[in-house]
């Protein structure tokens, strides 16, 4: 299938970052500074300056307000795939964060037109936005464990497994991601842990597939490499974070060289060609929230 033009959109989603995020950490001790605290105010102001930066590369941006009763809704890419004018509003795995899925479904029906979108709503399927990787030529997406019993993916089989080791139980969602975007292969990678798959991997440009050089994403993007139906340049970057980068309209949106000092240089040498926008996320990324998380691009 010919290359649609990877990361040209016209709108971007955002939806501004609760102050119940800051209530889901533990409180520091009396006289404690931890490093891994959330400073709600530096985390509203760096998503300000991300979202100034969409606009700066030439999006609209659609702002929906926060709930309070939902700390991660920040985190809107969860809820939510979109290619080609078509939407898929997704199942996410939390429960609580299911109470996200309306109001951004009704801006896609908004933008879309209610006929573009669809919705998961099978009560035993789910699937989290993040866990999906949309290259423009393919999608990947990564399934989870769950029981012996449950189906293989819609396009492809899984690697054959011990009798032992349990099946994925998002494979259903990979399934009907597969019906709404027929065009499109759809891979199921199979991942072990909690950490979603846009975590591992990012795109960095049209065919360029951002690694972190840890085991783990060195596991996935091997699996990558032998199911793909394309070939990808992989930049392999010597920070697991450096692949916290969202590539829009002909531009590289990635974090300081404070954040990601040795992956910086890494950037700047292999993709040379390309313009580089620097934002800073340290706040959210205290809590794994990535740039590419706050964000759903039509």
């Amino acid at each position: 299938m010919a290359d649609r033009g990877y990361g040209t959109f016209t709108t971007a989603i955002v939806r501004e970052i609760p102050g119940s995020l800051a209530g889901e950490q533990d409180p520091p001790a009396e006289g404690e500074e931890r490093e891994d605290t959330v400073d709600l105010q530096k985390a509203r102001d760096e998503w300000t300056t991300y979202v100034d930066t969409l606009r700066t590369l030439g999006l609209r941006v659609i702002t929906i307000p926060a709930d309070e009763e939902c700390p991660g809704c920040a985190c809107v890419a969860d809820t939510a795939v979109v290619v080609d004018g078509i939407a898929f509003v997704t199942r996410p795995t939390n429960p609580d964060r299911r109470k996200e899925l309306k109001a951004v479904k009704e801006v896609l029906e908004e933008q879309l037109g209610a006929g573009n979108v669809a919705e998961l709503r099978d009560i035993e399927a789910t699937l989290d936005g993040r866990d999906v990787l949309f290259t423009g030529r393919e999608f990947f997406v990564r399934v989870t464990e769950s029981n012996n019993n449950a189906p293989q993916s819609p396009t492809r089989r899984l690697p054959t497994r011990k009798k032992e080791k349990p099946a994925p139980k998002n494979d259903a969602g990979a399934r009907l991601l597969a019906r709404v975007f027929p065009d499109f292969q759809v891979t199921s990678l199979y991942i072990q842990g909690d950490r979603p798959l846009q975590s591992y991997l990012s795109m960095a440009g049209p065919d360029i597939i951002a690694a972190g050089e840890g085991e783990d994403a060195q596991r996935v993007i091997e699996q990558i490499i032998e199911k793909a139906e394309y070939k990808y340049k992989v930049l392999c970057l010597p920070e697991d974070s450096a692949v916290d980068c969202v590539f829009v309209n002909g531009s590289l949106v990635h974090r300081t060289q404070e954040e990601i000092p040795k992956s910086t240089e890494v950037i700047e040498a292999k993709l040379a060609d390309l313009k580089k926008v620097i934002v800073s996320n340290s706040e959210l990324a205290k809590v794994g929230v990535t740039l590419s998380a706050l964000t759903v691009f039509i």
